[in-house]
């Protein structure tokens, strides 16, 4: 039978023997808000853990919006202009009011990229500041936090701390370190530097496994929460999307309260159910496929529905390469497994020349690497990138497919889409 999964802004197709598929990735049918504008608005007015945003707004002079860059898929343009009226209409002049871009360890946007994601009238009406993760001297450092029993240095954005009303807006989906994006994760990593991130990225690293869709309880979503309340983060607005990229739930308010009504739409929304482990898994990494930085959440997704000793099917284009502002992304994703923790438990997050963030989502890859074969179908990653990787490449996906099946006779297979923001759940009817 023919089957299709999502490569960049195309579809690629392939053959499989129908009776070996045993699940092909299908997410909740959650349907979208119907009145988006007036459910937003009602959000602000009525939040979880804290007064409406326009009575925490009242007399406020310097409001500064965390938005998130162009790696990351909240329609800003639809959000940003309601927010801003509704604040208008509560007595706050567009001057009380500026954007900083939360990329965290990310490159800075372009003009063109922070055009389309604010929109032409948000860009033209208001400051626009970009956060530099590399730019020391925009830092403060406001002291330590503990996430368990590991110690993180908390240095955020000076322009963010200046603010007298601090705001956070995101999208809610499965994340690999973090257990979910959204909520606090806006401002560490969004707007904190290396050794900060390091901090609480080498705190899932430690982690007995990868802590995808886990909050409570999850060292690194402790450590970016703790790293918010001290820097003062004051209200997040976070929208939860559907399958079909239509926005089905707005949850504003306290940045842990929202956050956790939050996850429960967004475990509905993005969970895939796994009857079992398959022998095969074919994954597509979109939506988050611009770099192998973000395609890796794809690898995350499969290595929870993969048999161990099966095969994963990794389909990313990679376009911008293995990734951004982390030159030892390639070293530390060449090493094995505990030679990567042992390195990760020697170094300090002060040390910003070990990338300790990259050594992180290197051992996602371990693990999955560990517990299955890896070939990879990628135009963006070069040969050195995908050895490094301990992948084997293929020109598709077709032909990956039969090399597994070789290896494999009689294999059973899953599908995942969309794995960059998938939810695999083991056993478990949706």
């Amino acid at each position: 039978m023919r089957y299709d999964i999502p490569y960049g802004n195309r579809k690629v197709s392939f053959e499989a023997p129908e009776k070996s598929v045993i699940f092909e990735g299908e997410m909740s049918d959650i349907p979208p808000l119907e009145h988006f504008e007036k459910e937003l608005i009602f959000s602000l007015e009525s939040p979880l853990g804290t007064p409406p945003l326009k009575e925490l707004a009242r007399g406020k002079k310097n409001i500064v919006f965390l938005v998130e860059d162009s790696t990351r898929s909240t329609p800003l343009d639809i959000i940003m202009p309601v927010i801003t009226g509704y604040l208008n209409e509560n007595g706050v002049p567009d001057g009380a009011m500026s954007f900083l871009t939360a990329p965290g360890t990310h490159r800075l946007m372009t003009d063109g990229e922070i055009l389309e994601k604010l929109g032409p009238e948000m860009v033209r009406r208001f400051k626009v500041v970009q956060h530099d993760a590399t730019a020391r001297e925009d830092m403060v450092d406001i002291g330590t936090v503990m996430a368990g029993n590991y110690e993180i240095p908390a240095h955020v954005n000076r322009y963010a701390l200046a603010a007298d009303l601090l705001v956070g807006i995101g999208n809610i989906v499965p994340h690999c370190d973090a257990g979910y994006a959204g909520g606090a994760k806006i401002l560490q990593p969004g707007v904190c530097d290396f050794v900060t991130t390091s901090a609480t990225h080498a705190a899932a690293g430690f982690c007995p496994d990868i802590p995808l869709g886990v909050a409570d309880g999850n060292p690194c979503r402790e450590g970016i929460e703790e790293v918010a309340r001290i820097a003062g983060l004051a209200f997040i607005v976070n929208i939860v999307k559907n399958y079909r990229n239509e926005i089905a739930g707005v949850f504003s308010g306290d940045f842990i309260k929202a956050h956790r009504e939050g996850i429960k739409l967004a475990e509905k929304s993005f969970r895939i159910t796994v009857p079992e482990p398959a022998d095969i898994v074919i994954v597509s990494s979109w939506p988050s496929d611009m770099d192998y930085w973000q395609a890796t959440k794809g690898v995350s997704c499969a290595y929870f529905a993969v048999k161990k000793g099966g095969v994963i099917i990794f389909a990313a284009p990679c376009d911008e390469g293995l990734a951004h502002n982390h030159p030892l992304f390639r070293e530390w994703l060449s090493l094995p497994l505990d030679e990567a923790l042992r390195r990760l438990r020697a170094a300090s997050p002060e040390d910003v020349e070990a990338d300790m963030v990259s050594a992180v989502l290197a051992i996602c890859n371990c693990r999955a690497r560990d517990k299955a074969r890896i070939f990879s179908v990628t135009e963006g990653l070069s040969k050195e990138d995908i050895a490094a990787m301990g992948y084997t490449p293929f020109p598709t996906v077709q032909e990956a497919l039969d090399k597994a099946l070789e290896l494999i006779p009689g294999a059973t297979i899953g599908i995942i889409p969309m794995g960059g923001i998938s939810l695999p759940i083991i056993g478990r009817s949706q």
